[in-house]
């Protein structure tokens, strides 16, 4: 699963979590987290000089660099001093984000700050909080979701480091949550979260091929992880949205919520004999751990945020001649117009809405 077995970067700006957040105990919390990563962080230049340092984590850091400087010179994305320096996560998950749902609607439980708009999930630096809060929402009778994330974007607030946690990755999954990441950095749009993360899941995605095209060949390892990466998002995004319109479809029908929530429990265990049939189109275990998920309307969102619709933004770049800067610069012209970018992907696809 893309958030537990990859632990796949998020995009959340933590400066204006804590202009916007209700409570000083959250504000405090989060702060001390944010102060802690940027006051710990060494410069590369440091940490490349220090002998007690792994001569892999060196190069790790070094091959970070070289996918940001492909990214900033060959896409586009804005370039940054982020990942001039680096972090060492002390134990656990950089960070827990949590995510919550109705038990009778696929609509997202999202809380509202500043300057970024509505966000259907919070992170926090500690376990203990995150499960704190997962139960407070579970007893006001929500559905919820409790991932891991092994970096995140401040969008430019600040200069983000290269955490150790992403260097834990494959070499394909490396590249692709730096380019994800300078994604977000480059192009977030505003009360559109989902849009700005299947965005940067496909970006992500198809640069990392692009980078190991260029670096190494079409026949090389490293390619071969990144295409397989991205058949994979696209085979999965496609099932998990199938399953959420079967599930909303039942949410729409007229019927108690009772009776809808004793079939959706159906519609669960079908999803999870799809899974085991579409499990032999697989290329990667990125996925494998949905067959062992508790199904729920926040689990299903979850997967759904990140790979919901990847097939239009596959379709986009097909037709912008599979060149990832023109589509750059056409998603920064929507972010321009104001417009719902869903919408606007669609007409620049298909000629209308679908």
């Amino acid at each position: 699963m893309r958030l537990e077995k990859r632990t796949i970067a998020i995009g959340i700006l933590l400066l204006v979590l804590l202009c916007g957040c209700s409570t000083a105990a959250y504000l405090t919390r989060l702060g001390y987290g944010q102060a802690k990563v940027l006051l710990l962080s060494r410069s590369n230049e440091v940490v490349f000089t220090d002998p007690s340092m792994s001569q892999e984590t060196k190069d790790r850091i070094q091959f970070v660099l070289e996918v940001k400087q492909f990214a900033q010179e060959e896409i586009g994305l804005k370039k940054t001093e982020s990942y001039s320096r680096y972090f060492e996560v002390d134990e656990g998950a950089l960070l827990y984000v949590i995510s919550a749902c109705p038990k009778d609607s696929l609509s997202p439980y999202k809380w509202r700050f500043p300057l970024v708009g509505e966000m259907s999930y919070k992170g926090f630096f500690s376990l203990d909080r995150a499960q704190k809060e997962r139960e407070k929402l579970e007893r006001e009778g929500f559905d919820t979701c409790l991932r891991r994330a092994c970096a995140y974007s401040t969008l430019g607030w600040f200069k983000d480091p290269i955490y150790s946690t992403m260097l834990d990755q494959k070499r394909a999954i490396i590249a692709q949550i730096v380019i994800h990441e300078l994604t977000h950095t480059t192009l977030f749009i505003k009360d559109h979260l989902e849009f700005n993360e299947q965005m940067a899941t496909f970006m992500g995605d198809q640069g990392a091929i692009d980078f190991f095209l260029e670096r190494s060949g079409r026949d090389s390892s490293d390619h071969r992880d990144a295409s397989n990466v991205l058949h994979d998002d696209l085979v999965f995004g496609t099932f998990i949205h199938g399953t959420c319109a079967e599930v909303q479809r039942l949410y729409e029908r007229d019927l108690t919520r009772e009776k809808k929530l004793q079939l959706r429990e159906g519609i669960f265990r079908e999803a999870k004999q799809g899974f085991r049939r579409l499990k032999a189109q697989l290329k990667t275990p990125l996925y494998l751990g949905f067959e062992d998920e508790e199904l729920n309307n926040a689990v299903l969102l979850s997967y759904w945020q990140y790979t919901g619709q990847l097939e239009l933004f596959k379709e986009l770049h097909r037709r912008l001649g599979e060149d990832l800067g023109k589509m750059l610069a056409f998603l920064k012209d929507v972010e321009r117009s104001g417009e719902d970018p869903w919408k606007s992907v669609q007409r620049r696809l298909y000629g209308q809405e679908r």
